[in-house]
């Protein structure tokens, strides 16, 4: 299993000095390079009035993680290419790949706010979900061939490559049979550089949520992460992908084959301390995303209470969240719940993210370095199948 650190930074009201909100985040990403880290993923966000998500770039905060680290991956979680032209997102992702010497992981998303699509991409908007849906699967395919074809061309819905109608001049000197129609002059085949240092590319992941999206990933070789469902529907949407990639390539793959989830995670001496230190920030961040309502957190067929619904609309409880999804307590209970992760889905990567709205840095460091010193260790020594059940509930009581 791979250990992974998710980050997202925030800062509340932009109250707070931008250049030391980065400056923790450095921080983190050193820490996890000299432990036993895998990773270190970064989100894309535009436009924050309230200074929840302020990362607008993370091919740029990629490059300057990758300076900073020697052998920690670096993470895209997610790019969002559906803002992106195609083209120069290949450059970039490819300059970032040889920049980090093959160290990229590339994630990538189709986008859930409006106000983000809206502005960067009107044809991409999320609010218009199938339309969105077929500009990421273009992207897709453009990037897939300026990753791997050294003379490429596309022609979709939305997007063409090379742009028609372009001809020799003398700025552009392409008169080369290999890229040119030979009676028109027209450019009909064009090349990005510079191409990824890792061949054929860095490893794609789709960060999902829909049994749609499983689909797609699974259909178009992607790995998958997910955010915060329970074990239970995870397994759900692990089966999907294990089925669906047998019937597009013919092939068996283990059970969580290429699936990653990101969970939040705060490690303190106690059960209660945990909470809290934590319960303020980690339950401000969840309700400012909870745009989505409680659904994400529900098990297979469970359905809540009509009052209790629309109570957990309006407000998510720590209470409701914690055994389904939240990675919050001693050392040896977070060590559980990951077990779990492992045995009963065969889980390849586990991100955590411990640094929520506010939430003081020195408190992200503390729990991250009790997820080092023992948390880890613990899950690298123990093999699979030990009884959670009765220790987990020791750990509570």
């Amino acid at each position: 299993m791979k250990f992974g650190y998710f980050c997202n930074p925030t800062n509340p009201g932009h109250k707070r000095d931008y250049m030391a909100v980065m400056n923790e985040a450095r921080e983190i990403a050193t820490f996890c390079d000299q432990n036993d880290f895998h990773s270190f993923w970064l989100a894309e966000h535009h436009f924050s009035i309230w200074g929840r998500e302020i990362l607008p770039n993370p091919i740029i905060m990629g490059a300057d993680i990758a300076a900073r680290t020697k052998r920690l991956r670096i993470g895209l979680a997610a790019a969002i290419i559906t803002f992106w032209h195609p083209l120069r997102l290949a450059e970039d992702l490819a300059l970032l790949d040889q920049l980090c010497d093959g160290r990229l992981e590339l994630g990538l998303g189709r986008g859930n706010y409006g106000l983000e699509g809206y502005n960067l991409n009107a044809i991409a908007d999320p609010r218009n979900p199938e339309q969105n849906f077929k500009v990421f699967d273009e992207t897709l395919k453009i990037l897939k061939k300026a990753f791997t074809e050294p003379l490429f061309s596309f022609k979709g819905e939305f997007y063409t490559v090379p742009n028609p109608g372009f001809r020799w001049d003398r700025a552009h000197p392409v008169d080369d049979s290999k890229y040119i129609d030979a009676e028109t002059k027209e450019l009909t085949k064009i090349s990005v550089f510079p191409q990824p240092r890792q061949k054929p590319h860095p490893p794609l992941w789709q960060v999902v949520d829909s049994p749609l999206a499983v689909d797609y990933a699974a259909r178009n070789d992607l790995g998958i992460i997910m955010w915060r469902p329970p074990v239970e529907t995870l397994k759900e949407r692990f089966q999907l992908y294990q089925r669906v990639t047998k019937e597009a390539t013919g092939k068996d793959i283990p059970l969580g084959r290429r699936c990653g989830i990101m969970r939040d995670c705060f490690v303190a001496n106690t059960m209660a301390e945990a909470r809290t230190m934590s319960e303020e920030y980690v339950m401000r961040y969840l309700n400012w995303s909870n745009w989505r309502g409680p659904k994400i957190f529900l098990r297979p067929g469970e359905v809540l209470d009509p009052e209790k619904d629309k109570a957990l609309v309006k407000e998510l409880t720590y209470d409701f969240v914690h055994e389904r999804s939240l990675l919050f307590g001693t050392p040896d209970y977070v060590a559980e719940k990951i077990e779990e992760l492992r045995d009963e889905l065969g889980i390849e990567a586990v991100l955590i993210n411990s640094s929520w709205s506010g939430v003081p840095h020195e408190l992200t460091m503390r729990s991250l370095k009790l997820f080092a010193d023992k948390v880890i260790p613990r899950l690298r020594s123990q093999p699979a199948g030990i009884d959670r059940a009765a220790s987990a509930s020791a750990q509570v009581a």
